[in-house]
């Protein structure tokens, strides 16, 4: 009886340490779309058309080495925005225009915008107090009113995107 508990013990003792070389010494696996093929270390890579920038407003920098012109990017200006604010213009069935206060684009200047209504939508009065879905978020909103939208494609550069959310601020 002695001698089966010892090799049940010696049994469980290598496979933990065999459990913990593995561990410690495992290779991670890269996956196919990140391999040394797909995208080169410090490569960003390529955005989906929801992430990508839009044109509007833009500035852009020539790269001296390449010749190739790139946007300017910066801690005040990211390359990915996703909220910005504004005052409401126009109400329409299904989306409403606002006079952005320009933070979405490269050059900081103020643009109409046309934030569209989805299923998903959600629309908060002053402070959270109330919340709505959808288009019927709609009826709460006024013309004159500031707000706060964000949407969950990148934004920058772009006057036509889908809401997410949109906060009354006064």
């Amino acid at each position: 009886m002695k001698k089966l508990l010892f090799r049940i013990i010696i049994l469980i003792v290598a496979v933990v340490i065999i459990g913990l070389i593995y561990l410690l010494f495992e290779e991670d696996e890269v996956p196919e779309d990140l391999s040394e093929e797909g995208i080169a270390e410090g490569e960003v890579p390529p955005l989906s058309l929801e992430e990508k920038p839009g044109d509007t407003g833009e500035v852009w920098l020539k790269d001296e080495e390449s010749g190739e012109e790139e946007r300017l990017v910066t801690p005040i200006i990211p390359s990915v925005i996703f909220s910005t604010s504004g005052i409401i213009l126009e109400l329409k069935s299904d989306s409403l225009i606002i006079a952005g206060d320009g933070y979405n684009f490269a050059d900081q200047t103020s643009r109409n915008l046309t934030c569209i209504f989805a299923d998903e939508t959600l629309t908060f009065t002053k402070n959270q107090v109330q919340r709505y879905s959808g288009q019927e978020g709609l009826k709460y909103l006024e013309q004159g009113m500031k707000v706060l939208i964000s949407s969950n494609e990148n934004i920058r550069g772009k006057t036509e995107f889908k809401i997410k959310t949109i906060n009354i601020l006064n």
